[in-house]
């Protein structure tokens, strides 16, 4: 079989390359080891960022000035107004709270963030905050940028797009059969199914699998992980989506995802989950428990339980191991590696795919209707789980301390 393009890795990046490529008529298909999503993207926080973290020191920095149209690319997509029609993705939040310490430096980064946004933080009066901040030193913002449910998200595109995606086997799905300067030939297993393809163009957008992958093609590409220890809590907590600002940091980044009736889930971010990656995990969770006392103090956290998770952020390597402003795409012959940097720049990254294959590459679309019918009886990949699905321990706060609760017999799910 012969196709205009192979992705490989079923996160944002690919899943939102391949639903964009298809729909301009190429011959795409993406294969996946494991489930959609797994990694950075089923653990991000779901926050369609416009250049907050971006902006807290002031400047218009190339990170906020090329992610600040991306909030308004995502609520049309949302809202069903522009392809791709994302409007079953479940929405956590159509906007965000920032909050801040009652430091000059928290307060000198909001002004940085108010000057340099595309979608501005709006101050609310006393009586427009949220119960939740109703304690809080200094002022409150609201900040419309939308906040999703990554598996909900996931579930909409592996909707959109079951025909064109393939599972294949975790240790030897995919297998290099030979490369030319006119593209590659690969041979894709799962179980006693096989397949042999020759792609014009071979897009690998599977974050931290990069690695393996580019050297296996034989151009290896240098990338950079960034650890974070995520931080979870669960229980009779509000619904609420907000950033606390200190100075030109983010010290704290909440998002929740409602359970059942009585229970909601937080995920913790920020310079919490920054740090918290050089720490045991005892040692964060009472970071976690000193951070959520002393900028939330209203929560009650008699009935919460905490957890922790590690992931890392997979980028291409640069100079002194920041973080990449912006979208990355490196070619090499007619392999592209792809690191999105945030959930956010998916569109962008499709975008610049297109251009690549086109004007690079010379690429035109060829794509019959019917072509992909031919694997209609191919395995298809499920959704990857939350990440609060596959904590083991959950730990309550009593005045000893940390103490752990047996395992559940039941997995947590929304």
């Amino acid at each position: 079989m012969e196709v205009d393009a192979l992705l490989l890795g079923g996160g944002i990046a690919g899943l939102w390359t391949l639903d964009h490529l298809r729909r301009q008529g190429f011959r795409v298909l993406l294969a996946e080891n494991r489930a959609l999503g797994t990694g950075q993207t089923i653990s991000s926080q779901g926050i369609i960022h416009g250049g907050l973290k971006y902006s807290l020191r002031g400047m218009l920095t190339p990170s906020a000035r090329e992610i600040r149209e991306m909030p308004l690319v995502w609520r049309e997509c949302l809202s069903g107004q522009r392809e791709p029609n994302l409007s079953r993705t479940l929405i956590r939040g159509h906007s965000c709270h920032l909050w801040q310490t009652s430091t000059l430096a928290s307060q000198a980064g909001m002004l940085g963030a108010q000057l340099n946004l595309q979608v501005k933080p709006r101050p609310l009066s006393e009586a427009q905050r949220p119960e939740i901040l109703q304690g809080t030193p200094g002022q409150v913002f609201r900040l419309d940028e939308q906040v999703l449910s990554p598996a909900s998200l996931l579930e909409c595109f592996l909707e959109r797009n079951a025909p064109w995606l393939l599972k294949i086997d975790a240790e030897q799905g995919m297998e290099w059969t030979s490369t030319s300067a006119d593209g590659a030939e690969v041979r894709l297993r799962n179980g006693d199914s096989s397949l042999r393809l020759r792609a014009r163009c071979v897009i690998l957008t599977a974050g931290a699998g990069n690695a393996l992958l580019s050297r296996q093609a034989g151009h290896e590409q240098s990338m950079q992980r960034r650890p974070l220890r995520m931080v979870l809590m669960r229980g009779p907590l509000p619904v609420f989506q907000g950033h606390c600002i200190d100075g030109a940091k983010t010290r704290l980044t909440v998002t929740s995802e409602v359970l059942s009736r009585e229970e909601t889930v937080w995920q913790l971010g920020g310079q919490l989950a920054e740090q918290g990656a050089g720490q045991s995990e005892q040692e964060c969770l009472q970071r976690a428990v000193a951070e959520v006392r002393a900028t939330l103090p209203a929560i009650d956290l008699a009935s919460v339980r905490f957890a922790s998770y590690e992931i890392d952020r997979a980028e291409r390597k640069s100079g002194l191991g920041l973080r990449p402003d912006t979208p990355q795409l490196l070619r090499e012959g007619r392999t592209v590696t792809c690191w999105p940097t945030k959930l956010a720049f998916a569109p962008r990254v499709a975008e610049l795919l297109e251009q690549m294959l086109k004007q690079e590459l010379g690429i035109t679309p060829t794509d019959p209707a019917d072509w992909v019918a031919e694997l209609s009886g191919w395995e298809r990949p499920p959704v990857a789980r939350s990440p609060w699905e596959e904590v083991t321990t959950w730990y309550r706060w009593e005045k000893s301390g940390l103490v752990a609760e047996p395992p559940a017999s039941e997995p947590l799910a929304a």
